[in-house]
């Protein structure tokens, strides 16, 4: 479905694609931090932590991502010539 020259279908394969490489990067995050606490590895360790935080704040900002595309989808009414 098109609107205003977007087309609503295309951007929510784009946001899911963005949500599922950040799962993507979270996994292979997890998966490197048990392999540096294998080893005692703190430094990288605590920076992995962080990322893995901050990885799963941006799952959740995403959260309910199509319902918000389609809130949006059926309230665009006018186009805004800039």
């Amino acid at each position: 479905m098109h609107d205003v020259g977007m087309n609503m279908g295309q951007l929510e394969m784009s946001v899911k694609q963005v949500d599922d490489t950040i799962a993507l990067a979270r996994s292979w995050s997890h998966d490197l931090l048990h392999a540096t606490e294998a080893f005692d590895m703190q430094g990288i360790g605590g920076k992995l932590e962080t990322a893995l935080r901050a990885l799963d704040e941006a799952r959740a900002a995403l959260e309910g991502y199509s319902d918000a595309i389609e809130a949006d989808h059926n309230a665009v009414g006018t186009v805004r010539m800039v």
